[in-house]
């Protein structure tokens, strides 16, 4: 029985023998080691101080979401860009102006501009005074102009001020071995100047089928130059000459006193405008004429009742005369379509197109050689090109032998002044030939 609770009898020693060595350890420690009970607890106090700056109101309206950092409170500059699908006001907000100071702002432009045509782009120059409201706006209209926008709140006014630059005259001669277009970009002319000089020979001069390998050109054009010399500005052509199979066509600026309207006039007087251009696009390569043919698409023959341009797509296709837009919507086979109707005798037909010019619908009035549209494949087709159609009287005719009318013819006293503007222009070529550059002050 011993050997059965040998093992409880060893735990119930060791408790034991552990409980009086406790009792004789306790028992023993000086007064000094056992601690006095208190019925005192002391309490630290902590004090602390919370101190906020609260912004004092201000009678100054609420600011648009898109803050202006300023620095120290001082009067602070910053230039913004127009943003596509963003206005003028909208910019000045998202700047961080007030919304009194930007509608009051812009409103005093009306004078000098029309804040609903600003461009993507558009740079502007905003001078903040120290309390964040608008000082001064500075807006460049154009090459020539500066509008410059001042006051306070309620009370701002606009004003416009002209810009001093210089003109310089520029003189061009080159020879034609491809296109008139490359052999221009040769010599260094800009491509604004090259698209006006095909743009007033369009009237007389087939770039599809009359320009050959050795045929020349040449160009009297003004250039802008800012006061300070870092802006630039293409200008008018004063001449052009083209020399095609070794016959001569020249051209001269001229403004008609009873019209006032600028254009350009053949040696004897005769507008080189026309009531439609010949080709209404540039750089194009003409791929299928007037008349029957076999139908690339559809494979058998029938009427073609235009002549069609292959081009890359988003080449610019012109209006080929003053009229109004009749359609300007998809048409079936034709694709993306524009209708114009000229006067009472002619509409043209345009087709393919890959999409439409700037504000060009229905019921619009377009200019000869405005943008109407861009090269395409929709549609019925089997590449990119334009289709191209002549009306007259209701029936298609053929575009490249259809005998256009011509434009006004100057007499008596203004073919005159005309003469002299011709003699001037020589007098230029002759100087400029003998290295003599012009330059006039403006302003």
């Amino acid at each position: 029985m011993y050997r059965n609770y040998k093992h409880i009898f060893y735990i119930g020693s060791f408790f034991i023998l552990s409980l009086i060595l406790g009792f004789s350890n306790l028992f023993s420690l000086p007064k000094e080691a056992i601690p006095k009970a208190t019925n005192k607890i002391t309490v630290e106090k902590i004090k602390t101080s919370l101190s906020i700056n609260l912004p004092k109101p201000s009678n100054k309206p609420t600011k648009s979401l898109g803050l202006v950092e300023k620095s120290n409170d001082q009067a602070f500059f910053k230039e913004i860009k127009i943003k596509y699908g963003q206005g003028l006001m909208g910019a000045l907000l998202d700047s961080g102006a007030y919304r009194v100071d930007a509608f009051n702002a812009v409103n005093s432009l009306k004078d000098h501009f029309d804040a609903r045509k600003i461009q993507v782009g558009q740079k502007i120059n905003l001078y903040y005074s120290s309390d964040g409201s608008i000082d001064r706006l500075e807006m460049q209209k154009d090459f020539d102009n500066l509008i410059i926008v001042q006051g306070k709140q309620k009370n701002y006014s606009s004003v416009n001020i002209s810009l001093p630059s210089q003109v310089i005259t520029r003189h061009v001669f080159g020879q034609i071995d491809d296109s008139l277009f490359l052999a221009a970009q040769k010599k260094g002319l800009p491509q604004i100047i090259i698209a006006n000089l095909i743009s007033i020979f369009s009237y007389d001069v087939d770039f599809q089928r009359e320009i050959r390998k050795g045929d020349q050109f040449e160009i009297i054009y003004e250039r802008k130059l800012s006061k300070d010399g870092r802006s630039v500005q293409e200008g008018n052509i004063l001449f052009a000459k083209l020399t095609l199979s070794g016959k001569e066509i020249s051209l001269f600026r001229h403004t008609p006193t009873e019209s006032g309207i600028v254009g350009y006039f053949h040696e004897d007087g005769q507008s080189s405008k026309r009531a439609l251009m010949k080709t209404p696009i540039e750089g194009a390569r003409l791929s299928s004429y007037y008349g029957n043919r076999k139908h690339p698409v559809l494979g058998y023959n029938r009427m073609h009742k235009g002549i069609d341009f292959s081009a890359p797509t988003g080449t610019p296709i012109m209006a080929a005369g003053d009229g109004v837009v009749e359609r300007a919507s998809w048409y079936g086979s034709f694709g993306n379509y524009v209708r114009i109707r000229h006067n009472g005798t002619y509409k043209t037909i345009y087709a393919h197109m890959s999409k439409y010019g700037r504000g060009i619908k229905k019921g619009v009035r377009v200019q000869q050689g405005q943008i109407i549209g861009y090269v395409g494949a929709t549609g019925r087709v089997t590449g990119r090109h334009l289709h191209y159609e002549v009306h007259m009287n209701g029936t298609q005719v053929n575009p490249l032998t259809l005998k256009i009318p011509s434009g006004i013819k100057l007499n008596g006293e203004e073919f005159q002044r005309f003469r002299t503007v011709i003699k001037n222009k020589n007098q230029i070529i002759m100087e400029i030939k003998s290295n003599i550059l012009l330059t006039r002050a403006t302003n």
